[in-house]
Protein backbone atom coordinates (compact mmCIF):
# COMPACT_ATOMS: atom_id res chain seq x y z
CA UNK A 1 0.00 0.00 0.00
CA UNK A 2 2.68 2.39 0.73
CA UNK A 3 4.51 1.58 -2.78
CA UNK A 4 0.99 2.49 -4.41
CA UNK A 5 0.34 5.61 -2.48
CA UNK A 6 4.46 7.26 -3.13
CA UNK A 7 3.90 6.34 -6.56
CA UNK A 8 0.59 8.50 -6.81
CA UNK A 9 2.53 11.27 -5.27
CA UNK A 10 6.24 10.82 -6.10
CA UNK A 11 5.96 14.41 -8.14
CA UNK A 12 5.41 16.54 -5.14
CA UNK A 13 6.75 14.57 -2.65
CA UNK A 14 10.47 14.52 -1.19
CA UNK A 15 10.51 11.39 1.02
CA UNK A 16 8.34 8.60 2.51
CA UNK A 17 8.67 6.69 6.67
CA UNK A 18 6.98 3.69 7.39
CA UNK A 19 5.56 3.36 10.52
CA UNK A 20 6.90 6.48 11.67
CA UNK A 21 5.92 8.33 14.77
CA UNK A 22 3.60 9.98 13.42
CA UNK A 23 0.95 7.31 11.17
CA UNK A 24 2.02 4.16 9.00
CA UNK A 25 2.93 5.58 6.21
CA UNK A 26 4.52 9.56 6.41
CA UNK A 27 5.32 10.94 3.33
CA UNK A 28 6.89 13.92 3.15
CA UNK A 29 5.36 17.09 0.45
CA UNK A 30 8.70 19.45 -1.10
CA UNK A 31 6.68 22.45 0.38
CA UNK A 32 7.44 20.92 3.87
CA UNK A 33 3.40 19.78 4.64
CA UNK A 34 2.90 16.16 5.19
CA UNK A 35 0.39 13.42 3.75
CA UNK A 36 -0.15 11.09 6.99
CA UNK A 37 -1.84 7.66 6.03
CA UNK A 38 -3.37 4.80 8.05
CA UNK A 39 -2.92 1.51 6.76
CA UNK A 40 -5.20 -1.34 7.46
CA UNK A 41 -5.55 -5.15 5.73
CA UNK A 42 -7.71 -7.85 6.28
CA UNK A 43 -6.78 -11.49 5.22
CA UNK A 44 -10.15 -12.28 4.22
CA UNK A 45 -12.45 -9.45 4.81
CA UNK A 46 -15.43 -11.06 3.04
CA UNK A 47 -15.92 -13.18 6.22
CA UNK A 48 -14.83 -9.72 8.75
CA UNK A 49 -17.87 -9.43 11.18
CA UNK A 50 -17.54 -5.30 11.53
CA UNK A 51 -15.63 -3.62 8.12
CA UNK A 52 -16.14 -0.52 9.68
CA UNK A 53 -13.82 -1.49 12.82
CA UNK A 54 -10.44 -1.17 11.19
CA UNK A 55 -11.85 2.50 9.99
CA UNK A 56 -12.99 3.14 13.41
CA UNK A 57 -9.23 2.17 15.23
CA UNK A 58 -8.10 4.46 11.78
CA UNK A 59 -9.97 7.89 12.78
CA UNK A 60 -8.57 7.63 16.74
CA UNK A 61 -5.13 7.54 15.24
CA UNK A 62 -5.58 10.33 12.76
CA UNK A 63 -7.06 12.26 15.00
CA UNK A 64 -4.43 12.44 17.15
CA UNK A 65 -2.27 13.88 14.69
CA UNK A 66 -4.54 15.87 12.31
CA UNK A 67 -2.65 19.13 13.07
CA UNK A 68 0.72 17.98 11.68
CA UNK A 69 -0.92 17.61 8.16
CA UNK A 70 -2.86 19.01 5.53
CA UNK A 71 -3.53 15.61 3.92
CA UNK A 72 -5.00 12.01 5.90
CA UNK A 73 -5.45 9.05 4.05
CA UNK A 74 -7.52 5.63 5.11
CA UNK A 75 -6.08 3.13 2.94
CA UNK A 76 -7.04 -0.26 3.00
CA UNK A 77 -7.84 -3.84 1.17
CA UNK A 78 -11.19 -4.06 1.78
CA UNK A 79 -13.79 -2.87 -1.09
CA UNK A 80 -17.03 -2.91 0.50
CA UNK A 81 -16.04 -1.15 4.08
CA UNK A 82 -18.32 1.52 3.33
CA UNK A 83 -21.34 0.48 1.40
CA UNK A 84 -22.50 3.65 -0.18
CA UNK A 85 -18.88 4.08 -1.78
CA UNK A 86 -19.62 1.21 -3.98
CA UNK A 87 -16.29 0.50 -5.94
CA UNK A 88 -15.33 4.51 -5.98
CA UNK A 89 -12.53 3.95 -3.66
CA UNK A 90 -10.59 1.06 -5.62
CA UNK A 91 -7.37 1.63 -6.36
CA UNK A 92 -7.81 5.71 -6.45
CA UNK A 93 -7.69 8.41 -3.54
CA UNK A 94 -10.95 9.96 -2.98
CA UNK A 95 -11.34 13.22 -0.99
CA UNK A 96 -14.50 12.99 1.04
CA UNK A 97 -15.44 16.47 -0.15
CA UNK A 98 -15.85 14.55 -3.54
CA UNK A 99 -17.69 11.53 -1.88
CA UNK A 100 -21.80 11.31 -2.96
CA UNK A 101 -23.67 12.67 -0.01
CA UNK A 102 -24.63 8.85 0.96
CA UNK A 103 -20.78 8.04 1.69
CA UNK A 104 -20.51 11.33 3.15
CA UNK A 105 -23.54 10.86 5.81
CA UNK A 106 -21.90 6.91 6.15
CA UNK A 107 -18.26 8.62 7.47
CA UNK A 108 -20.32 11.23 9.58
CA UNK A 109 -22.55 8.30 11.49
CA UNK A 110 -19.19 6.37 11.95
CA UNK A 111 -17.70 9.44 13.61
CA UNK A 112 -20.27 9.93 15.66
CA UNK A 113 -20.11 5.89 16.46
CA UNK A 114 -16.96 6.38 17.48
CA UNK A 115 -17.25 9.96 19.29
CA UNK A 116 -19.93 7.78 21.71
CA UNK A 117 -17.89 4.91 22.41
CA UNK A 118 -14.78 7.55 23.52
CA UNK A 119 -18.11 8.50 26.12
CA UNK A 120 -18.35 5.39 27.22
CA UNK A 121 -14.82 4.43 28.03
CA UNK A 122 -14.67 7.95 29.80
CA UNK A 123 -17.45 7.45 31.80
CA UNK A 124 -16.14 3.88 32.90
CA UNK A 125 -12.37 5.22 33.61
CA UNK A 126 -11.41 5.61 37.56
CA UNK A 127 -7.36 6.86 36.44
CA UNK A 128 -7.83 10.77 36.42
CA UNK A 129 -4.68 10.69 33.69
CA UNK A 130 -6.07 7.56 31.47
CA UNK A 131 -9.66 10.04 31.17
CA UNK A 132 -8.22 12.92 30.70
CA UNK A 133 -6.25 11.51 27.88
CA UNK A 134 -9.45 9.84 26.65
CA UNK A 135 -10.83 12.97 26.88
CA UNK A 136 -7.76 14.85 24.25
CA UNK A 137 -8.75 12.19 22.25
CA UNK A 138 -12.74 12.61 21.89
CA UNK A 139 -12.28 16.26 21.04
CA UNK A 140 -9.97 15.60 18.52
CA UNK A 141 -12.29 13.29 17.32
CA UNK A 142 -14.80 15.54 17.08
CA UNK A 143 -13.23 18.35 15.69
CA UNK A 144 -11.51 16.15 12.89
CA UNK A 145 -11.24 18.24 10.32
CA UNK A 146 -12.81 15.91 7.45
CA UNK A 147 -11.76 18.00 4.70
CA UNK A 148 -8.29 16.47 5.07
CA UNK A 149 -9.46 13.17 4.75
CA UNK A 150 -8.70 10.87 1.95
CA UNK A 151 -9.84 7.26 1.15
CA UNK A 152 -7.79 4.74 -1.21
CA UNK A 153 -8.90 0.48 -1.14
CA UNK A 154 -6.18 -1.56 -3.23
CA UNK A 155 -7.73 -3.89 -4.78
CA UNK A 156 -8.01 -6.77 -5.30
CA UNK A 157 -5.27 -7.30 -2.44
CA UNK A 158 -5.65 -10.74 -1.05
CA UNK A 159 -5.18 -14.56 -2.46
CA UNK A 160 -1.86 -15.58 -3.52
CA UNK A 161 0.87 -13.21 -4.37
CA UNK A 162 -0.15 -12.86 -7.98
CA UNK A 163 -3.39 -11.69 -7.04
CA UNK A 164 -2.28 -9.84 -4.07
CA UNK A 165 0.11 -7.73 -5.50
CA UNK A 166 -1.88 -7.38 -9.14
CA UNK A 167 -3.43 -3.66 -7.97
CA UNK A 168 0.58 -2.63 -7.33
CA UNK A 169 1.75 -3.57 -9.79
CA UNK A 170 -0.55 -2.60 -12.48
CA UNK A 171 0.38 0.79 -10.50
CA UNK A 172 4.13 0.42 -11.22
CA UNK A 173 3.38 -0.01 -15.12
CA UNK A 174 0.90 2.75 -14.68
CA UNK A 175 3.95 4.91 -13.32
CA UNK A 176 6.29 4.14 -15.59
CA UNK A 177 4.25 4.59 -18.90
CA UNK A 178 2.48 7.60 -17.86
CA UNK A 179 4.92 9.54 -15.38
CA UNK A 180 8.20 8.01 -16.10
CA UNK A 181 7.14 7.83 -20.06
CA UNK A 182 8.81 4.12 -20.72
CA UNK A 183 7.75 2.57 -23.32
CA UNK A 184 5.12 -0.86 -22.09
CA UNK A 185 7.78 -3.13 -22.56
CA UNK A 186 10.58 -1.63 -21.04
CA UNK A 187 8.28 -0.95 -18.03
CA UNK A 188 6.81 -4.56 -18.29
CA UNK A 189 10.21 -5.88 -18.06
CA UNK A 190 11.36 -4.17 -14.86
CA UNK A 191 7.96 -4.64 -12.70
CA UNK A 192 8.69 -7.27 -11.03
CA UNK A 193 12.08 -6.39 -9.57
CA UNK A 194 10.88 -3.13 -8.60
CA UNK A 195 7.79 -4.38 -6.78
CA UNK A 196 10.25 -6.72 -4.62
CA UNK A 197 13.12 -4.31 -4.24
CA UNK A 198 10.33 -2.03 -3.10
CA UNK A 199 8.73 -4.37 -0.82
CA UNK A 200 12.04 -4.96 0.83
CA UNK A 201 13.11 -1.49 1.10
CA UNK A 202 9.65 -0.40 2.84
CA UNK A 203 9.54 -3.68 5.01
CA UNK A 204 13.14 -2.89 6.52
CA UNK A 205 12.78 0.86 6.92
CA UNK A 206 8.99 0.08 8.82
CA UNK A 207 12.04 -1.81 11.30
CA UNK A 208 14.26 0.95 11.54
CA UNK A 209 13.68 3.97 14.55
CA UNK A 210 12.09 6.80 13.46
CA UNK A 211 15.24 9.38 14.22
CA UNK A 212 13.91 12.19 12.00
CA UNK A 213 15.05 12.37 8.32
CA UNK A 214 17.88 8.95 9.09
CA UNK A 215 14.51 6.70 8.68
CA UNK A 216 12.90 8.70 5.74
CA UNK A 217 13.38 7.61 2.26
CA UNK A 218 14.18 9.98 -0.30
CA UNK A 219 12.38 9.80 -4.01
CA UNK A 220 15.84 9.97 -5.32
CA UNK A 221 16.67 6.71 -3.74
CA UNK A 222 13.62 5.22 -4.32
CA UNK A 223 13.75 5.73 -7.96
CA UNK A 224 17.10 4.92 -9.06
CA UNK A 225 16.57 1.18 -9.30
CA UNK A 226 14.28 2.03 -12.57
CA UNK A 227 17.58 3.49 -13.79
CA UNK A 228 19.77 0.61 -12.22
CA UNK A 229 17.16 -2.21 -14.33
CA UNK A 230 17.19 -0.71 -17.35
CA UNK A 231 21.23 -0.09 -17.40
CA UNK A 232 21.70 -3.65 -17.05
CA UNK A 233 19.55 -4.67 -19.72
CA UNK A 234 22.03 -3.04 -22.10
CA UNK A 235 24.23 -6.20 -23.46
CA UNK A 236 27.24 -4.66 -24.15
CA UNK A 237 31.40 -5.69 -24.69
CA UNK A 238 34.32 -2.85 -23.46
CA UNK A 239 37.11 -5.08 -23.86
CA UNK A 240 38.30 -2.82 -26.23
CA UNK A 241 38.12 -0.11 -23.33
CA UNK A 242 40.23 -1.50 -20.88
CA UNK A 243 44.01 -2.02 -20.04
CA UNK A 244 43.88 -5.52 -19.58
CA UNK A 245 41.90 -8.58 -21.40
CA UNK A 246 38.89 -9.77 -18.63
CA UNK A 247 37.58 -13.68 -19.09
CA UNK A 248 34.08 -15.12 -18.78
CA UNK A 249 34.48 -15.78 -15.18
CA UNK A 250 35.50 -12.22 -14.59
CA UNK A 251 32.58 -10.93 -16.28
CA UNK A 252 30.13 -12.75 -14.64
CA UNK A 253 31.74 -11.42 -11.37
CA UNK A 254 31.37 -7.83 -12.13
CA UNK A 255 27.80 -8.31 -13.12
CA UNK A 256 26.75 -10.57 -10.12
CA UNK A 257 28.51 -7.41 -8.10
CA UNK A 258 26.97 -4.48 -10.34
CA UNK A 259 23.32 -6.51 -10.10
CA UNK A 260 23.37 -6.67 -6.08
CA UNK A 261 21.29 -4.36 -4.01
CA UNK A 262 24.93 -2.46 -2.54
CA UNK A 263 24.91 -1.22 -6.14
CA UNK A 264 22.05 0.73 -5.73
CA UNK A 265 23.13 4.03 -4.87
CA UNK A 266 21.89 6.30 -3.21
CA UNK A 267 21.59 9.62 -5.29
CA UNK A 268 23.00 7.87 -7.92
CA UNK A 269 21.23 11.13 -10.13
CA UNK A 270 23.70 12.88 -9.24
CA UNK A 271 26.15 10.86 -10.30
CA UNK A 272 24.72 10.26 -14.04
CA UNK A 273 24.80 13.74 -14.70
CA UNK A 274 28.14 14.37 -13.90
CA UNK A 275 28.91 11.06 -16.39
CA UNK A 276 26.45 12.54 -18.74
CA UNK A 277 27.74 16.29 -18.98
CA UNK A 278 31.40 15.39 -19.12
CA UNK A 279 30.69 12.97 -22.38
CA UNK A 280 29.03 15.73 -23.86
CA UNK A 281 31.81 18.45 -23.39
CA UNK A 282 34.07 15.08 -24.59
CA UNK A 283 31.95 14.43 -27.82
CA UNK A 284 31.74 18.34 -28.59
CA UNK A 285 35.90 18.69 -28.90
CA UNK A 286 35.98 15.67 -30.86
CA UNK A 287 36.76 15.77 -34.83
CA UNK A 288 33.27 16.39 -36.98
CA UNK A 289 32.49 12.50 -38.21
CA UNK A 290 34.91 10.51 -35.30
CA UNK A 291 33.14 7.03 -34.68
CA UNK A 292 32.33 5.28 -31.24
CA UNK A 293 32.80 8.38 -29.28
CA UNK A 294 30.90 6.67 -26.56
CA UNK A 295 33.55 4.04 -25.96
CA UNK A 296 36.02 6.26 -26.52
CA UNK A 297 35.15 8.53 -23.98
CA UNK A 298 35.05 5.21 -21.76
CA UNK A 299 38.56 4.33 -22.90
CA UNK A 300 40.15 7.44 -22.26
CA UNK A 301 38.47 9.10 -19.23
CA UNK A 302 37.14 5.91 -17.22
CA UNK A 303 39.47 5.94 -14.93
CA UNK A 304 38.85 9.80 -13.68
CA UNK A 305 35.64 7.79 -12.00
CA UNK A 306 37.34 5.22 -10.49
CA UNK A 307 37.17 6.29 -6.61
CA UNK A 308 33.03 6.41 -7.18
CA UNK A 309 33.62 1.99 -7.14
CA UNK A 310 36.62 1.54 -5.24
CA UNK A 311 36.39 -0.40 -1.99
CA UNK A 312 37.96 -2.72 0.26
CA UNK A 313 38.87 -5.88 -1.07
CA UNK A 314 38.62 -4.60 -4.99
CA UNK A 315 41.55 -5.21 -7.35
CA UNK A 316 42.90 -2.61 -10.00
CA UNK A 317 41.08 -4.70 -12.52
CA UNK A 318 37.57 -5.26 -10.91
CA UNK A 319 37.56 -1.63 -10.00
CA UNK A 320 38.47 -0.71 -13.92
CA UNK A 321 36.18 -2.61 -15.18
CA UNK A 322 33.03 -2.08 -13.10
CA UNK A 323 33.80 2.01 -13.71
CA UNK A 324 33.66 1.52 -17.51
CA UNK A 325 30.80 -0.65 -18.20
CA UNK A 326 28.74 1.39 -15.48
CA UNK A 327 29.39 4.80 -17.34
CA UNK A 328 29.48 3.22 -20.99
CA UNK A 329 25.65 2.12 -19.70
CA UNK A 330 25.02 5.12 -18.47
CA UNK A 331 25.54 7.05 -21.49
CA UNK A 332 23.53 4.85 -23.94
CA UNK A 333 20.89 5.00 -21.73
CA UNK A 334 20.70 8.36 -20.74
CA UNK A 335 17.50 9.46 -22.27
CA UNK A 336 15.77 7.19 -19.92
CA UNK A 337 17.95 8.46 -17.06
CA UNK A 338 16.65 11.83 -18.11
CA UNK A 339 12.88 10.47 -18.15
CA UNK A 340 13.06 9.22 -14.83
CA UNK A 341 14.64 12.65 -13.18
CA UNK A 342 11.63 14.44 -14.96
CA UNK A 343 8.61 12.23 -14.00
CA UNK A 344 10.01 12.58 -10.68
CA UNK A 345 10.57 16.27 -10.57
CA UNK A 346 14.34 15.70 -10.05
CA UNK A 347 17.16 17.85 -11.82
CA UNK A 348 20.21 16.69 -12.82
Amino acid sequence: MSIFLFLKYIKESKSIKIESKLQDIEIELRDGNKILAQAKSAQDYSIAKDKKEKFKDAIISLAKYQKETNQMIYISNIPDMLESAGGAFNNNIVSYDSCLSATKKEIDDIFETVYASLSKRIDKENDNKKKAKLLTIQQSVKSFDKTKLHFSVVYPFFGDENNRYQAIGDSIITFLVDVIKLGRDDAISIKQRLLEHWQLKFQHNSTEPDKGTQKAIGKEEFAWPIAVYLIEGSNIDIDDCLTFTPDNAFKKEVDRKLSSTEMLFHERFEFSNVVIQDYSSFKKQQPLGTKDVERLFVKQCGSKYYKEFFCENMDEEMCEYMTKIYIYRIILNYINVNKISSGIGVMI
